[in-house]
């Protein structure tokens, strides 16, 4: 499995807000897409997924699945691929979840939607909660009585339920605290290690790029500025903002 992205343009109006010359990620591999808000992340994640559209942009260039074209694709053909093959997990995760439906609904919902019956919904479901170390019980509550720890987990584990190979992670951990997104984190490195998911994990924060991340690609007002290897990037970096964003990244001062 592999997504390659080439020569990809999303634009406003004329006006481009997200252009990446080539980014690529591979099976079993987690790469990192940094930059500051504003920067273009989010927006690459929607041209991905065939939604930037929806938001009124316009898309050029060529984003590929294992050869297959998605831009231009018919909403009936990103329907099919969009949770099955390519899974998404956001910033929030309780603005994912309808609050008047308990989660397992949703869950299962979102499963016969991709062609499972309702049996085979529920126990899919039931094992990706364990996999996420969630017990199953928690999906007869609403989303409001589940933590944000455990909503990102429950995102997480649909993806799993649904065998997505991608997994694009916007902003995924920061908005939880430093112990939940500890967890967070180690649980993509097994998603990676153990099932050979590709994960394109989108940041702010260097340091969690840097702790997380194979390779990173950096990025400012819309452009990819600088890529590598998670180490040669944060350690030697070559472009000037790479420099400051690593600057920016809190150091913990020990007093004598």
């Amino acid at each position: 499995m592999k997504l390659e992205i080439r020569d990809l343009e999303v634009s406003f109006a004329g006006r481009p807000v997200a252009s990446v010359a080539e980014l690529d990620v591979d099976a079993g591999e987690i790469v990192g897409l940094a930059g500051e808000s504003g920067s273009g992340k989010s927006m690459t994640i929607l041209a991905v997924l065939g939604l930037a559209g929806t938001a009124g942009a316009a898309v050029t260039g060529s984003i590929r699945l294992d050869g297959q074209q998605l831009i231009g694709m018919s909403g009936a053909g990103l329907r099919a691929i969009r949770g099955r093959r390519i899974a998404a997990i956001f910033q929030s995760p309780a603005l994912a979840f309808n609050p008047v439906y308990r989660v397992g609904r949703i869950v299962t919902r979102t499963l016969r939607l991709h062609g499972l019956s309702a049996a085979e919904a529920r126990e899919r479901a039931d094992a990706a909660m364990r996999s996420v170390l969630l017990t199953p019980d928690l999906l007869h509550r609403y989303p409001s009585q589940l933590s944000g720890g455990q909503l990102q987990r429950v995102a997480i584990a649909l993806a799993l339920a649904l065998r997505a190979e991608v997994l694009l992670a916007d902003e995924p951990t920061s908005a939880l605290d430093v112990t939940v997104q500890a967890e967070v984190l180690e649980l993509l490195r097994e998603l990676r290690d153990d099932r050979g998911m590709a994960i394109l994990f989108v940041s702010h924060d260097l340091a969690v790029i840097a702790e997380l991340c194979d390779r990173v690609a950096v990025m400012r007002a819309g452009q990819v500025l600088e890529t590598g290897p998670v180490g040669q990037v944060t350690v030697a970096p070559r472009h000037e903002y790479t420099r400051e964003l690593l600057a920016a990244v809190p150091r913990l001062e020990v007093r004598p």
